[in-house]
């Protein structure tokens, strides 16, 4: 890797505590790497993994997301659905195999010039060491990763997560914690896989072990995805090769 790399980073600051920490950094002339580009939000819990896979797409080599310390969110509670979200964030990215390294949550207070200044120089040298990520390579894993995220299923799993581990419904009772983590990482896995077939069908039909060629997926895991996806009706059977089925998405 050549040590010339300047790494591209997109950062998203809550305007309450992340932005003003960075501002005072400024105002402070502490010193820190010029990599990041910053979005102003109102809040950390406006920030959708979706736009970190848009930002990695457009050519960003990392994502930097600050906001108010849990327990200090103007909003009442918009970092604790951040945290959540970005917890899964980070399982499909490690899934893909582009790697959680490529986001940082950092919480910094609007007192907090230099924590904050610490932490871009932390990610930008962390970035750097990881090199440029490669699109050419990471096609298929950001677009799965864009259909993933859009999924009903996971954003309904990250909504209701504090409601059945936090509080107790009308008998009393609390999802077990790491019960509800499990399901979690269960339903990653499957909908990124789902979301990677689903992008391959809907450029050319193909068949079972072209999928898996692509995907790197086992022969079993794709024909069980399949078969979710055509429950779902959003996968269908196009026609043969021989005796071999072929597939697409569904019109």
């Amino acid at each position: 890797m050549e040590t010339s790399f300047q790494p591209k980073i997109l950062a998203f600051l809550c305007n309450w505590c992340a932005y003003a920490g960075a501002d005072l950094a400024g105002v402070s002339r502490l010193q820190y790497p010029p990599n990041i580009r910053v979005i102003r939000t109102m809040c950390s819990g406006r920030v959708d993994p979706l736009f970190a896979i848009r930002a990695l797409k457009e050519g960003f080599d990392g994502v930097f997301v600050g906001g108010c310390h849990i327990g200090d969110c103007h909003y009442q509670d918009g970092n604790v659905y951040t945290l959540k979200r970005m917890d899964m964030l980070a399982r499909l990215l490690d899934i893909s195999g582009i790697g959680r390294k490529r986001i940082r949550l950092v919480w910094a207070s609007a007192a907090e010039a230099q924590p904050y200044a610490d932490s871009v120089t932390d990610f930008t040298a962390s970035i750097t060491a990881s090199g440029p990520l490669d699109r050419s390579r990471q096609t298929l894993a950001l677009a799965g990763l864009s259909r993933a995220l859009a999924t009903p299923r996971l954003r309904w799993l990250v909504g209701i997560d504090r409601q059945v581990t936090e509080r107790s419904n009308v008998y009393h009772e609390k999802t077990d914690t790491a019960h509800f983590q499990r399901v979690m990482q269960e339903a990653v896995e499957t909908e990124y896989h789902k979301a990677m077939i689903q992008e391959i069908i809907s450029q050319a039909p193909a068949n079972v072990r072209e999928l898996a060629e692509k995907t790197g997926l086992p022969v079993y895991t794709v024909s069980l995805r399949l078969n979710d996806l055509e429950r779902n009706a959003q996968a269908e059977l196009r026609g043969h090769e021989g005796r071999t089925p072929r597939f697409a998405a569904a019109a």
